[in-house]
């Protein structure tokens, strides 16, 4: 089968299938880069792909200053459409059986400390609608650890007050998951829905947090409040962002007791290997939960 058929039926098959545009954009991107590696190899049809020529490809990548953990990540998009071609039967072997990834270096997540999640809670003037407004972004970041566009896709619909939920109509992979909001967000809720009517007067928005334009809030209204509360509290660090509270919201869960169990549920991992990724703690937090839950200090044993 030629490249150019190839990459029709396997974006038609994930099409068929309902993912995400974003993802889609992403198979598309990754076969298109793949597909042109290889014609510029003279090669044309997918039976001719072999264990060498992926790892060829891999090197190519490395050659142009990718990171591992990149690289890691188009070998594991390669490696999805390499056994779609398989399973369909449209090519015999399994070229990238044998062709192992890159050890991807382990990131650090960036997370929040005490005294920058003080600042940021803090920063807001909770007498002005939008203050208040932003105030309630932050608080809801910190108490759910939902993502950026899961916020934004946030109605007023998906929250209810009365059992103490925030619903996720279309969360990562389009699936739905109910979040719990807890006392403390319950509360500021409260007085921001009152705040929220009072803004929107006669005008009516579906979604959550309305814009300026009593719409729906873009992506990049929420950067560029990040950007501005890093400049103004002079936060410092590679990342500050929506994403950052996730990772912040993750790890003082786990500090807090949590188990990793209801955490993946709580941040909708599809696997359970993604939610271990924030297991990692540093020396001082080690010590913590040490001191918290060590045998021999949290039980009388008579000695």
């Amino acid at each position: 089968m030629d490249l150019r058929t190839a990459k029709r039926i396997f974006l038609t098959a994930k099409e068929a299938q309902g993912v995400t545009k974003s993802t889609y954009r992403t198979y598309s991107s990754e076969i298109t880069k793949f597909f042109d590696y290889l014609v510029e190899r003279n090669i044309f049809d997918v039976a001719e792909i072999t264990a060498d020529v992926i790892r060829e490809f891999l090197n190519s990548l490395k050659a142009k200053g990718l990171r591992n953990i990149t690289i890691h990540r188009h070998w594991a998009e390669i490696k999805n459409i390499i056994l779609f071609l398989y399973r369909e039967d449209y090519i015999s072997k399994n070229p990238i059986k044998n062709v192992k990834p890159p050890k991807a270096e382990q990131k650090k997540m960036r997370t929040f400390t005490g005294q920058e999640i003080s600042k940021l809670l803090n920063s807001f003037d909770k007498s002005d609608f939008f203050g208040m407004r932003n105030y309630c972004i932050m608080a809801t970041f910190f108490s759910t650890g939902i993502r950026k566009m899961e916020l934004l896709n946030l109605r007023t619909a998906d929250l209810n007050i009365t059992n103490d939920l925030l619903r996720i109509e279309f969360g990562k992979g389009n699936k739905e998951r109910y979040v719990p909001i807890g006392k403390t967000l319950r509360r500021i809720f409260m007085q921001y829905l009152k705040m929220r009517e009072e803004y929107l007067g006669d005008e009516t928005c579906q979604y959550l947090f309305p814009s300026r334009a009593k719409r729906k809030m873009t992506n990049s209204g929420v950067d560029i409040m990040f950007q501005k509360l890093k400049k103004e509290l002079k936060l410092t660090g590679e990342k500050v962002s929506s994403h950052t509270w996730r990772h912040t919201f993750a790890k003082n869960y786990l500090l807090n007791g949590g188990d990793v169990f209801s955490l993946q549920k709580i941040m909708g991992h599809a696997d359970l290997d993604t939610t271990r990724n924030y297991l990692s703690l540093n020396t001082e937090e080690i010590k913590l939960q040490h001191a918290r839950y060590n045998p021999l200090d949290n039980k009388d044993w008579l000695y």
